[in-house]
């Protein structure tokens, strides 16, 4: 179904089609063009193209006259975004009917709009022979930051320390965040940066954590009247915000923010986390569906100049959308199974149980791995990260309920990751299902890999079994030093390579969820041991004893304490020998 700007337009008046072979055949008999135009739910940009050039009779008639118009949201077909993307929302490519690509724009008036289309179906019909032949072909195109053999680093400390180096020298020491421009959220750096704290003692990472956290607690980019958190903002100090809040970005933060609350005990991150549990269950909770949806966006009720928040125009009305997407919803069911142990939350975990029940029962693809999206059917299967966010959601969902139920689905999903997408040359593709133009050709791409590494480490951290961290090491050998073109987004890289690079030590505490005696053992296990790879876990003690850390060490019991202030280096190993 093709969703359109919510304000009065006559964009559905295009003939629309679904990306598809079927839209590449017909292109091909006719002998047309593809325009390709691949819009957001929540951008200001592609709603007001729906508004004005996309409304024209004249751009309706050329599009529906030379070319086969293909529509294509970001957030449902990523796989298609991720090859055709150029400068975000909207992109409008042109192709040639075998799929070649001619040239992309980005957001356009009517007029010039209307000139690019008449020019080039002009040129088309005129010399199609030279225009055929100025497309670019169908190649890998370096999307996955892959390298020779020659030019990798290995997976070794030094690399770890690059990337902590990296990372660190963008975090901004006036604003918080990374960068100095536009400030994205970046939760996958906190994390990482969290890690290194527990895993070195440096405690200038935790502070830039905490005060990123508490600056954009205080900034525009967190909405003090509905609550949640926008996506982005245009300035470096967060107070110009874009009106979208997605699921995806609110989830993560909410990690985020359990996660210095355990470190700190500052109350203030508590009430951000019960602050985002809070606006996640009332606003973007569906009880029919028993998931949660995509986002919420705000809209002018008349347009305005600029998509970002003004207060000076015309009110804003909330747009939901209503679609149910596989990998936020597993990190959302991640955070909330966090909420329940931390906070005690008994609701987050019901919560937490119906997301993981939806996801399986209603997004799982025939022939392996995740639906990507349903609007009440299910759409998009057989992309990697799906597969890979529903599969650590379960291995999530076993390390604090103990339930072999989750175990098995978490395999069956690395078993099918395995079997569809993992690559002969490294890495691990980003689709196991392919299809016209650019997608005829999966591709690894360095983020992606990253969260597999670390799926496939906490797999074998959870079961005993470390061919599942050889995995790990084929999602990542192909990548370093590629990592040094992705900024901030490369500390997922780091933190799984980080685990990866240690042998687990696991420590189970056991006691009543959300007590300051489960809290306060939780945070001398991860940060008193200095350990690369400690795996905390969690189990519900219903004996009204006191709580207790328990340890495992090569996969044998080395024994339990009970008083955080006991929990060493030292202690360990006298446990292990004992």
């Amino acid at each position: 179904m093709f969703r359109f700007s919510v304000r009065p337009n006559r964009a559905h008046l295009v003939n629309w089609r679904e990306w598809g072979p079927e839209a590449f055949q017909e292109a091909q008999q006719q002998g047309k063009l593809v325009a390709l135009f691949i819009t957001a739910f929540w951008c200001g940009f592609c709603q007001r193209m729906d508004e004005n050039a996309l409304s024209g009779d004249e751009v309706i008639t050329l599009l529906n006259g030379f070319f086969v118009p293909i529509r294509v949201e970001e957030s449902q077909r990523p796989d298609v975004d991720l090859r055709y993307n150029q400068n975000g929302w909207p992109t409008i490519v042109f192709l040639t009917p075998d799929g070649g690509q001619l040239f992309t724009v980005n957001h356009m008036d009517p007029e010039p709009f209307a000139n690019i289309l008449a020019k080039t179906a002009n040129l088309y019909q005129e010399d199609k022979e030279a225009l055929l032949d100025s497309a670019s072909p169908i190649v890998h195109g370096g999307l996955g930051g892959q390298q020779d053999d020659d030019d990798r680093s290995p997976l070794a400390p030094p690399l770890l320390a690059e990337i902590a180096g990296m990372v660190e020298g963008l975090a901004d020491q006036e604003n918080g965040g990374y960068g100095t421009q536009f400030k994205f959220l970046h939760t996958e750096a906190n994390e990482f940066l969290l890690y290194l704290y527990e895993a070195t003692g440096e405690s200038n990472n935790l502070d830039h954590v905490v005060f990123t956290l508490d600056k954009m607690r205080r900034s525009a980019t967190f909405d003090g009247k509905d609550g949640g958190f926008f996506r982005y903002s245009s300035q470096p100090d967060w107070n110009e915000p874009h009106p979208e809040k997605l699921l995806d970005d609110q989830a993560s933060l909410l990690r985020n923010f359990l996660h210095a609350y355990l470190l700190t005990g500052d109350a203030s991150h508590r009430e951000s986390a019960e602050g985002l549990i809070e606006y996640m269950d009332s606003t973007l909770w569906d009880e029919s569906k028993r998931a949660f949806h995509g986002c919420q966006d705000y809209v002018r009720e008349t347009a305005s100049p600029a998509p970002a928040l003004d207060s000076q125009a015309s009110p804003m009305i909330s747009v939901i959308d209503e679609y149910i997407y596989c990998d936020a919803n597993a990190r959302a069911a991640s955070a909330y199974l966090d909420a329940w142990w931390v906070l005690g939350r008994e609701d987050c975990l019901e919560r937490a149980r119906q997301v993981l029940g939806s996801l399986w029962r209603d997004l799982r693809a025939p022939g392996g791995g995740m639906y990507h999206y349903s609007d009440g059917q299910p759409h998009a299967p057989g992309m990697l990260t799906d597969a890979v966010a529903a599969g650590a959601a379960f291995l999530d969902a076993f390390a604090v309920l103990h339930e072999e139920d989750y175990l098995d689905r978490a395999k069956e999903l690395a078993a099918e990751i395995i079997q569809n997408h993992r690559s002969g040359q490294g890495g691990f593709l980003d689709i196991s299902q392919t299809g016209p133009a650019s997608l005829q050709i999966p591709i690894p791409v360095l983020t992606q890999n990253a969260l597999a590494a670390a799926f496939f480490v906490r797999l074998a951290d959870l079961t005993g079994d470390l061919s599942h961290r050889e995995q790990a090491v084929w999602a990542m050998k192909s990548f370093p030093n590629s990592h040094r073109k992705f900024g901030a987004f490369a500390a997922g890289f780091g933190h799984a390579l980080g685990r990866l690079l240690s042998l687990p030590l696991v420590v189970t505490v056991a006691g009543e969820p959300g007590t300051p005696e489960v809290r306060a053992l939780a945070k001398a296990a991860l940060t008193q041991m200095g350990h690369g790879d400690l795996v905390l876990r969690f189990r519900q003690d219903h004996d009204n004893g006191p709580a207790k850390a328990e340890f495992q060490l090569e996969g044998r019991f080395a024994g339990s304490i009970a008083d955080p202030d006991k929990i060493t280096p030292e202690m360990v190993k006298y446990l292990g020998h004992k």
